[in-house]
């Protein structure tokens, strides 16, 4: 092989290399504070966002900042989705102790059958639900009606049929899932289960009606026993009246409108909540194979098992999954370079919450503006900006973003080769046109 094509072997090399890797120089947490807390400072109140917190971990040390209005490092926030990593650890557990088997079907731990019409002879099993491999739809009718009191403010959706508000999960799973259900469809499954992914947060509902039909506690009581008190996460729960000191306050955007509207605090039974510092404490567990100070709420393997990627497919498909970022284990997102975690969305608030446990590093932000009840309107894509900018600085900061991103590889590494292989050529052109010498460059 020439020199020349030694050249351009070794530079696709390094460059494809460096783009699938996170910088590995270990972050010094106080570096923190100066520059990247100004940028942040500016893109909260040049994005219109209220309240701000960011935790940052690096090892066994955490660095929490707030930002806007609400700044005290106990802020309580809606975590949306992120709690089906709550959710997936706490079934895990249950795993762990042999109260259920990942393959188990479902029905033998509910009170009624739960089948795709089309595939009726096809067990949906624990497993399927946690990496949203069922077949079920993403959303179901009046979602989070079960959730629904008197006293929950109808600013946070549409109205619902009165004989749905305030019944059980299990009720409501019933009325959906059950084909003799009031509100069942073939519609709300949407392919044949076990043959490829399909968000649901309907299959998370179910992991947490097994969960309380299991241990015979309410998922609030088993959270707190088994995950908040061990990871002493003490400002962590469902119930909005313990935090409402702390509690962060809900705004949306909509059409029309892109100041921010106050909202009432949503009390969910089934609604998770959290600060950035004690979500910290969770992400140090997974880090460290399950382990926080002396408490350990996962197994080494399990945690392993819990962060390998399920979504697989033929191999050009999968090539374009891993360009954008896109894959899925159980209760947790497994992306490029390296990175576990899960984003959330819900009214009011928005979250992400990413790791990476080879550099020991990882981020959480949590915020309380969104625009999810209008998805039409300016506000959407603002947030959605002014997010995207700040996890980027975080994450480039934290070195968990690589040097050279991979989306970059294939056209600057092309351009260099055509530059390469023309080299003489323009070189030549270049002496004509600016009258200097060129040596012989072959």
């Amino acid at each position: 092989m020439r020199r020349k094509e030694y050249a351009v072997f070794l530079l696709m090399t390094l460059i494809v290399a460096g783009s699938f890797s996170p910088c590995c120089v270990a972050l010094n947490i106080n570096s923190l504070d100066g520059t990247i807390t100004n940028e942040i400072s500016e893109l909260v109140k040049s994005g219109d966002i209220p309240s701000l917190q960011v935790c940052v971990i690096s090892g066994q040390e955490k660095w929490v900042k707030g930002f806007g209005e609400q700044t005290d490092e106990e802020t309580v926030f809606l975590v949306g989705s992120i709690q089906k990593v709550f959710v997936a650890v706490s079934i895990l557990q249950l795993y762990e102790e042999g109260l259920i088997g990942l393959d188990d079907d479902v029905n033998m731990h509910m009170a009624f059958s739960i089948r795709h019409p089309e595939y009726p002879d096809t067990p949906i099993t624990i497993r399927m639900l946690l990496s949203h491999r069922s077949g079920l739809d993403g959303t179901l009718p009046s979602e989070f009606a079960y959730d629904w009191i008197d006293d929950n403010p109808t600013e946070w959706t549409r109205s619902f049929p009165e004989y749905v508000v305030d019944i059980t999960l299990e009720e409501w799973l019933e009325m959906n899932l059950d084909k003799d259900g009031s509100l069942y469809s073939p519609s709300h499954w949407v392919r044949e289960p076990g043959t490829g992914y399909s968000y649901s947060n309907n299959g998370y509902k179910i992991l947490m009606c097994i969960l309380e039909r299991v241990t015979g506690q309410s998922i609030q009581n088993y959270m707190k026993e088994n995950i908040f008190t061990p990871l002493r996460m003490d400002h962590t729960g469902f119930d909005c009246l313990e935090f409402m000191d702390v509690h962060a306050k809900p705004h949306t955007r909509m059409y029309g409108n892109d100041t921010n509207i106050p909202l009432p605090v949503w009390n969910g039974r089934y609604m998770l909540r959290s600060s950035a510092s004690d979500m910290g404490n969770l992400m140090m567990a997974l880090m460290n194979d399950g382990v926080f100070e002396d408490a350990q709420i996962l197994e080494e393997e399990t945690v392993e098992l819990m962060s390998t990627n399920t979504r697989k497919s033929l191999f050009i498909r999968e090539f374009l999954r891993k360009l954008i970022r896109n894959g899925y284990g159980m209760g947790i997102e497994v992306c490029n370079h390296g990175l576990l975690g899960h984003g959330g969305s819900t009214v009011g608030f928005t979250g992400e919450f990413y790791l990476n446990p080879a550099t020991d590093t990882g981020f959480i932000k949590l915020s309380n503006v969104n625009a999810i009840l209008d998805y039409t309107s300016e506000g959407w894509r603002d947030i959605g900006n002014t997010n995207h900018q700040i996890r980027t600085k975080i994450m480039s900061k934290a070195g968990l973003l690589p040097m050279v991103d991979y989306l970059w590889v294939f056209p600057v590494t092309g351009i260099i080769i055509k530059l390469l292989l023309n080299r003489k050529r323009i070189l030549e052109q270049l002496g004509a046109r600016f009258n200097f010498g060129v040596e012989n460059s072959s």
